[in-house]
């Protein structure tokens, strides 16, 4: 065997090696049942989905909601926990996974929602939260909105802390208390 061939076999079967620990490396971006979101994405340094869509903690959603700006938040959440309270300024649009006979979030519902609050798809930032971290709800949000809506991912968010941690947050912080209606909704200020 020559040398030259010799090259192009180690060349290639290098390459081969290369890319199929990369593919092996490279998570599967899907929508997840109830608990299943996968553990590292729950990690606080993670901090971006498999789809590209940033992660929100409460401290990045706190700048943002003190920063106002266009940003669209959406409940997934069912309609009686939106009721007891959410981020200021949110709308609700429930979401579960695709399919979901109690789904009121659909690529036409955010299109609305967009447009009542004044904003356009191609200046919004779309925020989607639900229960917690470990809540199912957004995070598959997040994925429809990129992998079958066409939004940029640098559009939409996963604010995977939720709006339980947020108001225990403001609960629990005295400077965020005194300015709980910039973070929570009247019901939930109510709360404090």
């Amino acid at each position: 065997m020559t040398t030259s061939k010799f090259t192009k076999i180690l060349f290639f079967s290098c390459l081969f090696q290369l890319l199929a620990f990369t593919l092996s490396q490279t998570p599967f971006a899907q929508e997840v049942d109830k608990g299943k979101i996968p553990p590292d994405e729950l990690a606080t340094s993670f901090k971006k989905l498999a789809w590209g869509a940033p992660i929100w903690d409460v401290s990045e959603a706190v700048t943002n909601l003190n920063a106002g700006g266009n940003i669209l938040w959406v409940d997934t959440r069912p309609e009686s926990f939106f009721k007891q309270g959410t981020v200021n300024g949110a709308v609700l649009l429930t979401y579960d996974k695709k399919g979901k006979e109690e789904n009121t979030l659909t690529k036409e519902s955010l299109e609305k929602a967009i447009a009542a609050a004044n904003f356009s798809k191609d200046s919004v930032i779309v925020a989607f939260f639900c229960q917690g971290p470990e809540c199912h709800r957004s995070y598959n949000a997040t994925f429809i909105a990129i992998s079958e809506w066409g939004y940029s991912p640098d559009k939409i968010v996963w604010f995977r802390a939720g709006y339980p941690l947020l108001l225990t947050d403001v609960k629990n912080d005295p400077k965020l208390k005194r300015k709980a209606k910039v973070y929570l909704s009247e019901a939930g200020v109510k709360q404090l």
